[in-house]
């Protein structure tokens, strides 16, 4: 199934500014998702392993079941005041 991932802040300057179409087994997780592109993209698996997914500005548990088609936040920790 295919996936759409859009990446912010240091994922965009570490992966890609643009949406990424990604090809993941049927029912795999947010999870497996984030284990996945920490291997493509070694350069950002610190930053990867805090980083929650969301969908429909909602943020998706670890274990749900990402849905064929969807397009996905990956939204990595924000600090400042």
């Amino acid at each position: 199934m295919q996936i759409t991932l859009i990446f912010y802040a240091v994922l965009q300057e570490s992966i890609a500014e643009d949406p990424l179409v990604l090809e993941v087994s049927r029912g795999s997780t947010a999870e497996d998702v984030i284990v996945l592109l920490s291997q493509k993209f070694p350069q950002a698996a610190a930053i990867l392993k805090v980083t929650r997914l969301a969908h429909e500005d909602e943020y998706v548990g670890k274990q749900s079941v990402l849905t064929d088609g969807a397009e996905y936040c990956l939204i990595p920790p924000v600090s400042g005041g």
